[in-house]
């Protein structure tokens, strides 16, 4: 079969062969009609050149999924308003990646239990019982001081950022990755060149923005253990970051001059899920089953099993670290952004979630779309048809970002 190169692929050709992303998570299956949406994730995947056979006659995106893999997708969107127009939308953009998104591993808890276990502890134990989260990292305490700090410099934080050179190197790869690069040039700042040191990314985007990107990329580290039948921490990072992805988007339609911001917060939103599942295992895999068998909401079920949900949690956490008020709020209220003092920023986080969960890779443990909240949509200021392309943005940097925090 002839290889073609991705810049002559059209609508209506057939893969001769299979065509995988370079991390695994995506696969297009030989005999796949190519829509523009396939083109364009391929596109997206950087690869050279695929096999294909002659045009067939192009479907239509939303119909082009296999039934099964069609019907999981509308499986999750059924608790949805099905006559929404963002709804239908954001279920359209799904469908078509329906053969090709690899779905989230379900957990399997080793030990299932009848009942609700009883004495679940209460967020201020489960948050003070574990060293970890105690004994943060000095350079983490640090940059907070820096952050909390009005007097700091640019040189006092590059010296305190450059203290910890995994840090560094994952910071100045990614305001230097494309992604970043968007960003600083429709603000007018991106540099000739690309950022090599710390100093400079300081001055290109701001001594709070990179200061609180550091304290969100600081703490993912802490969190290696947890146990694999609750989650698998590659996919749990790939969601986190495709909501920070797409929160970034999103606030930056909106020109917000502190995009970094919510970058941090979509990836830090879920937070709380991992301190459940670091510290009561058991019962966080108990909830995860529940969930599944259930067909309700994962944040539904942990209110009723933990008395809390993970929103609460992360947000308690934030607190703890002493990040700033806005993060810690924004983490919170990302379930219910309309009781927040400030509603806007759960709001952009909220929606970014809902988009990613329907469309991204990854995933934290939550199988449904998450329930949409118009007030929120309506604070993105965005339009159905806008949908497309921020999917596919985000989409399109995924992979790349999330290499850097590898």
């Amino acid at each position: 079969m002839p290889l073609r190169s991705l810049a002559d692929l059209q609508p209506g050709m057939v893969l001769a062969a299979d065509a995988e992303s370079p991390d695994g998570n995506h696969r297009l299956t030989s005999g796949t009609s190519l829509t523009e949406t396939h083109i364009r994730m391929l596109r997206g995947w950087h690869l050279r050149e695929i096999e294909v056979e002659a045009p067939h006659q192009p479907q239509d995106a939303s119909t082009d999924a296999p039934e099964d893999a069609a019907q999981a997708v509308l499986s999750r969107f059924v608790h949805l308003p099905g006559d929404n127009p963002f709804v239908i939308e954001l279920r359209r953009q799904a469908l078509a990646r329906a053969d090709t998104r690899v779905p989230p591993k379900a957990c399997r808890p080793a030990h299932r239990k009848p009942d609700a276990p009883a004495g679940v502890p209460a967020p201020e134990k489960i948050l003070t019982g574990d060293p970890v989260l105690v004994s943060l990292p000095e350079v983490f305490m640090r940059i907070r001081e820096v952050l909390s700090d009005p007097s700091s410099t640019i040189e006092e934080a590059a010296a305190v950022i450059g203290k910890d050179p995994s840090l560094t190197a994952k910071l100045l790869k990614l305001v230097n990755s494309a992604f970043y690069a968007r960003t600083l040039r429709v603000s007018g700042s991106l540099p000739p060149a690309s950022v090599d040191t710390l100093t400079r990314a300081v001055m290109l985007l701001g001594l709070n923005q990179l200061s609180t990107l550091a304290m969100g990329v600081s703490v993912l580290p802490l969190f290696r253990d947890i146990p694999a039948d609750c989650v698998d921490l590659r996919q749990f990072w790939q969601h986190s970051i495709g909501v920070g992805l797409v929160a970034k988007i999103l606030s930056a339609r909106l020109g917000d001059p502190s995009p970094e911001r919510y970058f941090v917060a979509g990836l830090l939103h879920d937070i709380g899920r991992l301190v459940l599942y670091k510290r009561i295992p058991d019962v966080s895999g108990e909830a995860l089953a529940r969930a599944a068998e259930s067909g309700r909401h994962l944040v539904v079920v942990e209110r009723e099993t933990f008395g809390f949900d993970h929103a609460t949690l992360g947000g308690m956490l934030l607190r703890k670290w002493r990040f700033p008020e806005s993060l810690e709020q924004t983490v919170w209220r990302h379930h219910d952004p309309m009781a927040a003092d400030v509603p806007l920023e759960p709001a952009i986080i909220n929606v970014a979630d809902m988009v990613a969960v329907a469309t991204l890779a990854g995933g934290s443990g939550e199988r449904l779309i998450p329930e949409f909240i118009p007030e929120a949509w309506r604070l993105a200021a965005i339009s159905p048809p806008d949908l497309p392309e921020i999917v596919a943005m985000a989409e399109s940097h995924l992979e790349v970002v999330c290499a850097m925090f590898a």
